[in-house]
């Protein structure tokens, strides 16, 4: 999606640069911890990889406060961008990117937001059960009580 919108919004300005920049580092961010995290989940069923999926959840803990930073910087940007550049296509573009990234962020750290290919999950959802955890979240708040249970074990665990 970042490379979509650069190709087709390209900035003009140092204004449209910085908010397009700051989108794209957002939304790449959590597209990226996405992917590595359901590789090496499907790792761990497929292979039996444990070790993976840890190093996964431990580049998701340890990119979720920089992360957040990014989807603020952006919004700021974009706010910038739409203030002293008007509703350009490249303002636009760095607000869907953010938007993308500030829903990437929800759908992996808190709740589910995908309920349209799962029958169960679509039941749920219509009949007001609200959204289920998200699949990372759960592996995380897993992951983190397990590093707290053994900060010193599982530190020499991750870098190898």
């Amino acid at each position: 999606m970042p490379g979509v919108a650069w190709f087709f919004a390209p900035p003009a300005s140092r204004v449209e640069w910085a908010a397009m920049l700051g989108a794209t580092a957002a939304s790449a961010l959590f597209l990226i911890i996405g992917t590595v995290y359901w590789r090496a989940l499907a790792r761990r069923l497929v292979r039996g990889d444990r070790h993976s999926l840890d190093l996964a959840l431990a580049l998701a803990d340890r990119a979720e406060r920089p992360g957040l930073a990014l989807v603020a910087l952006a919004t700021v940007a974009t706010g910038a961008a739409f203030a002293l550049e008007g509703a350009s296509r490249s303002a636009i573009a760095a607000a869907l990117l953010t938007v993308l990234a500030a829903l990437e962020y929800a759908n992996y750290y808190h709740r589910q937001l995908q309920h349209f290919d799962n029958r169960a999950d679509l039941k749920r959802l219509l009949t007001g059960a609200g959204l289920k955890r998200a699949h990372m979240a759960r592996d995380l708040a897993a992951f983190r009580q397990r590093r707290a249970r053994s900060p010193g074990e599982h530190r020499a665990g991750a870098r190898r």
